[in-house]
């Protein structure tokens, strides 16, 4: 696919659905720590999503005919000097896990997961840790929502070379809710 041809496909994704930018609904601030953020819907018809995440974090989006992934990465010129990334895929397709080394259960979006995840070594004698969950059944079908948006998955992945710093992030990820 050309450079030109990806970028009409996110600048007619965040056209069409907005620009997934802060939400300031007054109910969702006190809720959890850090900036809220409305991701844009999968396609139209399909309701969005809401997260907060720590203040330090700044976010992207990649769009494709299948899939939508929200990224929400910290600066490189915040320390620590690795990037830690939050990355929300919602599509019919997700990939298998990387990993499955560790397992933690836990609840996003009011879904019972699974984390799965793992370390392993990275440059400069650092240590890459790696989590990830799959939420399944969160888009349900009401007759409002378009018909493939039963079958989409939200898969949540957490990576970087700070351990705390993941963990803080699979915590932010609990926060994942739909729009009211």
């Amino acid at each position: 696919m050309t450079h030109t041809r990806v970028f009409c496909l996110v600048l007619a994704a965040l056209v069409t659905v907005g620009c997934g930018g802060s939400a300031t609904r007054p109910e969702d601030a006190g809720a959890w720590p850090g900036r809220v953020y409305r991701l844009p819907p999968w396609r139209s018809g399909v309701p969005a999503l809401l997260i907060n995440v720590p203040e330090a974090y700044g976010k992207g989006l990649r769009a494709e005919s299948s899939f939508l992934v929200h990224l929400f990465r910290r600066p490189p010129d915040a320390a620590p000097a690795d990037t830690a990334t939050l990355a929300i895929y919602v599509g019919l397709n997700p990939r298998d896990p990387r990993v499955e080394t560790i397992t933690e259960s836990t609840e996003i979006a009011g879904r019972n997961v699974s984390w799965v995840g793992g370390s392993w070594p990275a440059d400069r004698g650092r240590t890459m840790h790696h989590a990830e969950a799959y939420v399944r059944g969160l888009f349900r079908w009401p007759t409002t929502w378009r018909s493939d948006a039963q079958g989409l998955v939200v898969h949540v992945m957490a990576w970087g070379t700070d351990a705390a710093e993941v963990e803080r992030l699979m915590e932010a990820a609990k926060s994942l809710r739909l729009e009211p």
